[in-house]
């Protein structure tokens, strides 16, 4: 008669395929991280360029305050949506990047103010503008940032913590900072809702 496998073989050899396909899965989605951590990263810097061929074409629109000015409105550069800035019209293929340019505007509860952010997943322009936020005492503080300094900046969706792990050990030598979705106060914590790359 022929020897067959025994029951215990058949269970380790099982048990060994187990660990080889989990091991296979961990190593596919650690890859597919890497991958979307390096392709924001990359728009970012596809839209810095953007940004900067914008400003070179449209330097007439740009006020002395570094509000930017389109028909008789003139409004921070994050303020203007893609219709009127055009921005994708500087991008090449815009469409395969998978660079969004949205954002919404909403009411600050604390202090009134309007504000306008990244929407999740999507991509912006921004300038420095001011930050507000509570001090040691409890009262509010005014940070007021340069707004002629520019910046570029990706919204992480909730889904996208391994993602912002990613970038941020690789923000030295990419020239990116993680923050704020609405404002440019370097976070550095897993708190942080954007990664942002300045364009000047």
């Amino acid at each position: 008669m022929r020897k067959g496998f025994t029951l215990m073989t058949l269970l380790i050899v099982i048990v060994v395929i187990g660990v080889i396909s989990a091991m296979m899965i961990l190593s596919s989605a650690e890859a597919i991280t890497t991958a979307k951590a390096a392709k924001i990263i990359a728009n970012l810097h596809t839209l810095r360029k953007a940004a900067e061929q914008w400003y070179a074409d449209n330097r007439e629109k740009i006020q002395v305050d570094g509000m930017v000015k389109i028909g008789s409105a003139k409004h921070p550069v994050q303020e203007w949506s893609d219709k009127d800035l055009k921005l994708s019209l500087y991008i090449d293929n815009i469409e395969k990047s998978g660079i969004q340019l949205h954002k919404k505007t909403y009411k600050d509860p604390n202090t009134g103010n309007d504000i306008t952010a990244l929407e999740q997943g999507s991509y912006g322009l921004y300038d420095g503008g001011t930050f507000k936020e509570k001090d040691a005492n409890n009262n509010w503080k005014q940070t007021e940032y340069h707004r002629n300094a520019w910046y570029v900046g990706y919204r992480f969706n909730d889904d996208e913590g391994k993602v912002r792990d990613k970038i941020r050990d690789r923000m030295n030598s990419a020239g990116v900072f993680l923050g704020t979705f609405d404002a440019h106060k370097d976070t550095y914590n897993d708190n942080s809702a954007a990664v942002w790359l300045r364009v000047f």
